[in-house]
């Protein structure tokens, strides 16, 4: 199994990139967020990747960070959604967005998505939400705002509260705030 790839960027495309590795070139289907990351044409690039073996072929996708391609393959454990399709999807949102909207269940966000329709929509909200919501902090892409508050996250986690809530929460303290004061002012928040 391909799990990273890494080589000269030579070419580059808004759905695929093609990088020589040893004289050898290989295509891995790119999301736009990918895309907007990697650097110029016979640049030396890296890329997490996700090696699909199907009757119709074999697919590479490559992703620059591990949050994106762990939602790839969140999308892809649900019946009806593809690695092609997934791709698609995580173009049209970045990876931080999609998790945000998912958890909130806004139907209406994935449906303007290409390829997805209510039922579909539906199926990756009830499917997925729970995995976001008991993701690690750190399997998932959060919010700097939520990142660097990591010990009031946890703390407030600790006491029963609720993530979404926390994160919220969190967007509006100040983070240069001491964390007892951060911990007091959330609390009167959650309340």
């Amino acid at each position: 199994m391909i799990v990273h790839i890494s080589g000269k960027l030579t070419f580059k495309d808004t759905t695929h990139v093609i990088i020589d590795v040893n004289g050898i070139g290989y295509k891995a289907f790119i999301t736009l967020n990918t895309y907007n990351e990697l650097g110029d044409i016979n640049n030396k690039v890296s890329l997490l990747t996700y090696f699909n073996v199907s009757e119709k072929g074999q697919d590479l996708f490559g992703f620059i960070d591990s949050g994106e391609k762990k939602i790839f393959e969140m999308l892809i454990s649900i019946s009806g959604i593809g690695p092609k399709i997934a791709i698609n999807l995580l173009s049209f949102v970045k990876p931080n967005e999609f998790k945000e909207r998912l958890i909130s269940g806004e139907v209406k966000m994935l449906t303007s998505l290409p390829g997805i329709g209510p039922k579909t929509a539906k199926r990756i909200i009830v499917e997925l939400k729970d995995k976001f919501i008991d993701s690690d902090e750190n399997d998932l892409p959060i919010d700097d705002s939520v990142n660097s508050n990591s010990d009031t996250f946890n703390a407030l986690k600790n006491l029963g509260y609720n993530r979404n809530n926390i994160r919220e929460v969190l967007k509006r303290i100040d983070k240069n705030l001491s964390l007892e004061e951060k911990i007091k002012r959330a609390l009167k928040e959650l309340r």
